[in-house]
């Protein structure tokens, strides 16, 4: 029998879930083909670009397989595995070089008019790809910010800064994307 720690609501997640404690690479890869498009759409908010999304998705599996004893099934399974994908992104961009913040931009650069995918209000592969586009910290900031809905002090703490440093990084990284939005859909109709 399970240790009732680790036992979900869901038979089948929970006969995964041992699957991969077990080490069984069949259990290990249905997980992966479960989840795997889900975690690389957090990932590359995070990221430059695919190959760098794909790279922290990796890392972000790698996580999942090694920690998955310490998922207790208190709360849902996909957002551990979510917070494990944010986790994993931060850890990859604070080894990669350190998170570098920004004073202010220019206007879109002519190679971001020219590539934004399908430049079209409602667009979010051309909204993601402008946020690519920020320079890491802006990036990092905005979307512990905005899309995972961090405070501003959790995210002071996680990265190491002042939270009046995360206060004006967010504000930064709002005006740019605002100022990139409006003259990317002005130039692409």
């Amino acid at each position: 029998m399970q240790n009732p720690v680790h036992m979900t609501n869901d038979p089948q997640l929970s006969n995964l879930l041992a699957g991969c404690r077990r080490g069984e690479v069949q259990a290990q890869r249905a997980l992966f083909d479960k989840h795997h498009e889900r975690l690389l759409a957090v990932c590359l908010r995070y990221a430059r670009d695919r190959p760098e999304a794909e790279d922290m998705l990796q890392e972000t599996f790698l996580a999942v397989f090694r920690d998955l004893h310490q998922y207790n099934a208190q709360g849902a399974f996909e957002g551990w595995l979510h917070r494990l994908a944010v986790n994993s992104s931060l850890q990859f961009l604070r080894r990669r070089n350190p998170l570098r913040f920004a004073d202010g931009l220019d206007d879109v650069p002519q190679q971001i008019q020219q590539t934004t995918p399908h430049a079209s209000e409602g667009n979010p592969e051309a909204v993601l790809y402008l946020v690519q586009q920020l320079p890491t910290g802006y990036r990092t900031v905005f979307n512990l910010h905005c899309m995972e809905a961090y405070s501003y002090a959790e995210i002071a703490a996680q990265l190491g800064i002042s939270e009046s440093s995360v206060r004006s990084q967010y504000a930064r990284a709002c005006k740019q994307l605002r100022l990139w939005l409006e003259q990317t859909f002005v130039h692409h109709p």
